[in-house]
C-alpha cells in the first residue's frame, strides 16, 4: 500500500506578494522625506528656508534642491532625527526638493494606473 500527500501552502506567494508590496510603496516619492539620520551622516541647515533651528535636510534632499543665495551649512549627525523636507511647518516649500512637498506626483507605468485602481 502506497500513501501519496500532497501539502499545499499559499504563504510563501501570500509573503512575496505582501514583500512586494511593501517594496513597491517605499520606492514611491512620499510628501514628507523623514529620513531618519544615522551617527555622521551629512545634515543641512538652511537658515533662509528652516522655520526654526531643529529643521534640516538629508544630503540628497539638499542636493536635489535649490538653495543658492541661501545661509547654509552642514555638520555632521549624531543617531537621531529626521529630514524635514516636504513639511511646510518646518521648511519654506520653496527650499523642498522635487522628490518631496505638496506637489508630488505620482505616475504609474502604462497599464499599472488600471491595475491599481480595481485594486
Amino acid at each position: 500500500t502506497t500513501i501519496t500527500t500532497t501539502t499545499t501552502t499559499t504563504a510563501p506567494k501570500v509573503l512575496d506578494a505582501k514583500t512586494q508590496f511593501h517594496k513597491f510603496g517605499s520606492s514611491l516619492p512620499k510628501k514628507v522625506c523623514q529620513h531618519p539620520f544615522k551617527r555622521n551622516d551629512i545634515v543641512w541647515v538652511c537658515r533662509t528656508c528652516q522655520a526654526d533651528e531643529t529643521c534640516v535636510l538629508c544630503h540628497a534632499c539638499y542636493d536635489a534642491s535649490d538653495h543658492t543665495g541661501h545661509d547654509v551649512a552642514f555638520y555632521h549627525a549624531q543617531a537621531g532625527g529626521c529630514c524635514d523636507c516636504g513639511d511646510p511647518d518646518a521648511w519654506d516649500p520653496k527650499g523642498f526638493c522635487p522628490l518631496h512637498g505638496k506637489d508630488v506626483r505620482i505616475t504609474l507605468e502604462s497599464g499599472l494606473e488600471g491595475r491599481a485602481r480595481a485594486v
